[in-house]
């Protein structure tokens, strides 16, 4: 058996033109010696919680999230000059806490505003671009989000709507960069460009497009498990639906589609190839499993019949749209676990791993990497001389 395997082997290679390419292969299939996408600080932004019942310059302790803490306004600007000296120009701010349990939404939005205005006036536009996340404006106890109807059982979509309206307005009106769409409430991002393009204002929107109930995206809440199924999100590995909430985001006019978490890479990629090419758009949609979901919602029919009628006017929308990335609060936990517990290095492999598929993934189109641990990131880059 041996003499007739190299028997054949001395076949294959008898001649010269063969035997000279053998001898010039490598052992290593590497292609490549170089990485095809590279991390600096503008690839990132920076979370903060501004957290309004904070006087002073103060932090106060986050659950489970070490080394990323609850911030005075005094203090997130203190904090946000430290960004700019190592090169992160983007943050992400989530204004957080209520002066009085009893405050509506709307006075919380207030609130928060007034208190916003102090981190824009600090760095006037040109200097970071600013984004607000206003989650805490509407939480529920339930994990919803939104206007309580008058029998606290459920939300006033009308009462909503109009709060996503003024959300728009009021941080518009403050010289906000960028505002989230949260990815909970039908038609948020319709609500909020049809707002912006009334006022004419230049904010962009950013959106939770495939927001899902994962477990692990509220790990800093000590009661977290009430906030799993909130019924407002989609459910985990429906990537069908979820690249079906992206299409209606770009169509209603986002700016930005947030893959969140960042560990989505398959949505990141599918959302690249969308922006890409028309063709991936026309076979998601005529493919036999997205239109069974079309099919039976009527909004839905009506969105992607006009999509396929005018593609061409669709994909021109999709030419100036970005994808941009959402690292979890229970991903930042683990990778802050394994700093403390295995060591800084191996923590920093496991991040690098992970930025580096995601911007691979959204290449050419990226916006930022949304990620509480950008600056100590961008910080251990500099000291591996990256």
């Amino acid at each position: 058996m041996l003499t007739n395997v190299k028997t054949v082997f001395e076949e294959l290679f008898q001649d010269d033109l063969q035997k000279n390419l053998f001898d010039n292969m490598r052992t290593s299939r590497r292609i490549l010696d170089e990485c095809e996408v590279k991390i600096t600080p503008s690839c990132f932004a920076q979370p903060i919680d501004l957290d309004f019942t904070l006087s002073g310059n103060q932090e106060k302790d986050m659950p489970h999230m070490p080394g990323y803490p609850y911030r005075s306004a005094l203090n997130a600007i203190q904090y946000i000059h430290e960004l700019r000296e190592h090169g992160i120009h983007s943050v992400v701010i989530r204004p957080v806490g209520k002066k009085d349990a009893r405050m509506t939404p709307s006075q919380i939005l207030d609130d928060h505003v007034e208190g916003i205005r102090t981190i824009r006036d600090a760095f006037p536009l040109g200097e970071i671009t600013l984004t607000v996340d206003p989650f805490s404006t509407a939480l529920n106890t339930d994990g919803s989000w939104g206007v309580k109807n008058d029998h606290q059982e459920g939300l006033n979509y009308m009462k909503t709507a109009e709060l996503i309206s003024d959300i728009a307005l009021q941080y518009s009106a403050i010289g906000v960069d960028e505002i989230l769409t949260l990815g909970r409430i039908e038609g948020e991002v319709n609500i909020t460009r049809s707002t912006l393009d009334h006022i004419n204002s230049p904010m962009k929107i950013k959106s939770f497009s495939q927001n899902s109930e994962t477990s692990t995206a509220y790990i800093y809440l000590s009661d977290s498990p009430q906030y799993v199924q909130t019924g407002q999100k989609v459910l985990i590995g429906n990537m069908t639906e979820m690249c079906i909430q992206t299409l209606i985001d770009i169509y209603e006019g986002t700016n930005i589609i947030i893959v969140k978490p960042i560990e989505n890479l398959h949505l990141i990629l599918m959302t690249s190839r969308f922006l890409k090419n028309k063709d991936y758009i026309i076979d998601f949609i005529l493919d036999a499993k997205t239109s069974q979901i079309i099919e039976k919602n009527a909004k839905l029919r009506n969105y992607f019949s006009d999509i396929l009628f005018n593609i061409d006017r669709f994909f021109e929308k999709c030419q100036a749209v970005k994808v941009g990335t959402y690292t979890v609060s229970g991903t930042y936990y683990l990778q802050k676990k394994l700093e403390i517990e295995k060591s800084e290095k191996f923590s920093f492999a496991l991040g690098e791993e992970l930025i580096k598929n995601a911007l691979s993934a959204a290449n050419p189109y990226l916006d930022r990497l949304i990620d509480r641990n950008s600056l100590w990131f961008v910080k251990q880059l500099a000291r591996q001389g990256q």
